[in-house]
């Protein structure tokens, strides 16, 4: 085991596997939450014998804060927090687990597979790997450098199993190269759902091909400046392609300098999110959001721009109706959830300082609360 001091930096660890059918996930939630607990204990014992020393911080060594299934987007992700080290050795065991016991489905010419057109983006198997800064008044800042390191090292024992090909950015490679550059160098905007021609990739080839070289595709391992969140918009069928690419543009940030148009840090993504069965909703579509600078570029930034599109949408549909149909055109008949994906650095520090030595009936619940709600959705086909 890596645990080598109570001090390491705190971070956040985002796995993200295309897979929401197989029946291995959930066993790779409650052993990753597992070696969380044996991680703990060694921590605990190592302070019990320290005489006061190192316990600048309460925080646990590493504990599940999420896990989330989208059954739709076939695309499954487990976030875990603590400290670098910790987190490090807890995402590389998980990781190996997905790439001996999931499969990578991604053969469009079988007839059991119409839904690939509708599944999120992707490079494989493990599609993206993002270890991230924590930052609190309470520790200080956590050093970008230690986020850096543990993506190097996962990616590190990750290449070692030659099953897939990984590809580093953002403070894990040299150059600090963003995400969005690394991914229009692989397949990842001409695989699944994507639809967005100003995002496409330089290389024409799709993930079905990597798998000649590559058994279980490539995987985008690094390291972000800041904490980064998600948020997604669900549009109704009131709302059709081509309206839904009005509301991407009106978010992403790139629009600023150009459009005047965007808010700040905001990546933007139309995807279809297709649910077949029409008393599940039926087909739509969705605005992803990444979140890159969530202190500027907030959630309620992204909230105070829907608004105005919401507004505008309903002048434009107002103005071409023969009558006053002002009242239909509210909300709810634009957008049918905005919804936070993941997590936030609070809420990480938050799971972190509660599972103290005093608080393991506490996390002993948490973990149970997240495994039963992974179940959940799971379940919701």
């Amino acid at each position: 085991m890596i645990l080598q001091s109570c001090t390491s930096s705190l971070v956040a660890c985002n796995i993200y596997i295309t897979s929401a059918a197989s029946a291995a996930l959930p066993s790779l939630l409650s052993r990753a939450q597992d070696h969380c607990r044996q991680l703990r204990l060694m921590q605990q014992q190592q302070q019990r014998h320290s005489d006061g020393e190192n316990k600048e911080s309460n925080a646990a060594a590493a504990a599940i804060v999420h896990a989330y299934a989208d059954i739709p987007y076939d695309r499954s992700s487990f976030h875990l927090a603590g400290q670098s080290d910790c987190v490090a050795e807890v995402a590389i065991r998980l990781i190996q687990n997905a790439l001996n016991e999931i499969e990578l489905n991604n053969n469009k010419n079988d007839p059991s597979n119409k839904k690939l057109e509708a599944r999120h983006p992707y490079v494989g198997l493990v599609d993206h790997v993002a270890i991230m800064p924590i930052a609190c008044q309470q520790f200080g800042t956590t050093p970008n450098t230690a986020a850096a390191i543990a993506a190097r090292e996962i990616g590190s024992q990750i290449d070692q199993l030659n099953s897939i090909k990984i590809h580093y950015y953002g403070l894990a490679c040299p150059n600090n190269t963003p995400l969005a550059t690394v991914r229009r160098k692989t397949s990842f905007f001409n695989s699944g759902g994507a639809h967005d021609s100003s995002s496409s990739s330089s290389r024409g080839n799709n993930p079905e091909e990597q798998t000649q070289k590559y058994e279980k595709g490539e995987c985008t391992i690094g390291a972000p400046l800041h904490f980064v969140e998600n948020y997604n918009i669900r549009l109704t069928p009131n709302v059709d392609f081509g309206t839904a690419k009005t509301l991407t543009q009106a978010l992403r940030g790139r629009n600023i300098a150009t459009k005047g148009i965007g808010v700040t840090g905001v990546e933007a993504l139309t995807l279809p999110y297709n649910r077949h069965n029409i008393d599940h909703g039926g087909n739509v579509y969705e605005v992803a959001c990444n979140l890159l600078e969530p202190k500027i570029g907030s959630v309620e930034k992204i909230e105070e721009e829907l608004e105005k599109w919401i507004q505008k949408q309903k002048q434009q549909r107002s103005k071409d109706d023969d009558e006053d149909t002002n009242d239909l055109y509210n909300r709810s008949y634009f957008i049918e959830k905005a919804y936070r994906v993941g997590t936030t650095a609070q809420q990480c520090l938050s799971v972190l300082t509660n599972a103290d030595e005093d608080n393991n009936y506490w996390l002993q619940q948490y973990d149970e609360q997240v495994l039963s709600r992974f179940n959940e959705f799971l379940g919701q086909r």
